[in-house]
């Protein structure tokens, strides 16, 4: 994908953003693959839970390394059942998750340096929420000084609330997933001056069926808080682009926002821990043909941009082009 270098104005400021959805986070990585495909330079990547994993990952290693480590990763990756003895200190009240977490861990301190995400020229922030004082924040790498506060970081992004334990992040806090509260983080690119937002959400804008099991049954319900969460970030755009057409202080400088968000047309049957490689190339495959569709020149977005997209080559986030 190609991105700002800093050294030339791009016409525009465009920023991805990535949502919440554990297991379903694959669908972003087919979204990612088209976007690179159509040669669309990125200046910021904001995300939350399984997006700020994906944002980061992208931007270190390239969308090809991170094709193929969602095609590889299973449960076993990701988290453990806890073993007698912690399952003894949740008894206790020692222990915040009823996971153990230290697979998941493990894969981001092999996979990720703080230096290399540091030398990409697109700005990367991640949301976490502190169970402590019920803020919910966007971490830069700018406010992050080693190695081991990325992890915690990226630890905190992922820590679902009871199944996974909250992190301290520099020494303070209970930080956990930040989907809690903003699982699109939209409004992070609409501050950062954004005026073109490409959003990958993991949620059907529609359901019509009735869940047919427990797990179907929970699973519907955090679709529910999710899609209220996409929606209302959305709706800020529109906000935004009302008060731009209406003149006016607030809107002094600013452009209408074009926005693109690619959500599954019909809602994904995946539970959230449920890491497979075969159900991961499935969701790559559906996210790269939706987000490729609805690329088309003759597709809708909220605020139409008649300029052709760019074509463009497979590349690590770092190379750069005109």
């Amino acid at each position: 994908m190609k991105h700002g270098d800093g050294s030339k104005a791009s016409p525009r400021r465009r920023a991805l953003v990535l949502s919440g959805g554990g297991a379903r986070g694959a669908y972003e990585v087919g979204v990612i693959k088209a976007l690179e495909e159509q040669g669309i330079r990125i200046d910021y990547a904001f995300g939350t839970s399984i997006g700020a994993i994906n944002a980061a990952l992208w931007l270190h290693s390239g969308v090809d390394h991170l094709e193929a480590l969602w095609t590889s990763l299973t449960k076993g990756n990701i988290y453990k059942l806890p073993s007698v003895g912690q399952i003894g200190e949740l008894v206790l009240g020692h222990r915040w998750g009823l996971l153990d977490v230290e697979p998941l861990e493990s894969l981001l301190r092999k996979e990720l340096r703080l230096q290399r995400l540091k030398t990409c020229p697109t700005r990367l922030g991640m949301c976490i929420t502190d169970l402590c004082t019920l803020e919910t924040r966007l971490v830069g790498l700018h406010e992050i000084e080693s190695d081991e506060e990325l992890i915690d970081v990226m630890m905190s992004t992922a820590a679902l609330p009871i199944l996974f334990p909250p992190r301290h992040f520099k020494g303070e806090g209970m930080w956990i997933d930040g989907g809690l509260v903003r699982n699109t983080p939209i409004r992070a690119a609409i501050n950062a001056g954004a005026d073109e937002i490409y959003a990958a959400l993991v949620n059907a804008a529609e359901i019509h069926e009735c869940p047919t099991s427990m797990v179907q049954l929970v699973t519907r319900c955090m679709d529910t808080l999710l899609a209220a969460s996409a929606d209302n970030a959305i709706n800020l755009v529109d906000h935004h682009n009302r008060i731009v057409a209406a003149g006016g202080t607030p809107a002094a400088g600013r452009k209408p926002i074009v926005l693109r968000a690619f959500r599954p047309r019909v809602p994904l049957e995946v539970w959230y821990l449920d890491f497979d490689p075969a159900q991961a190339r499935e969701l790559i495959d559906q996210g790269y043909r939706e987000a490729i569709e609805q690329l088309r020149p003759e597709s809708a977005a909220v605020v139409p941009d008649s300029r052709p997209m760019g074509s463009g080559r497979h590349r690590r986030p770092g190379d750069q082009s005109s």
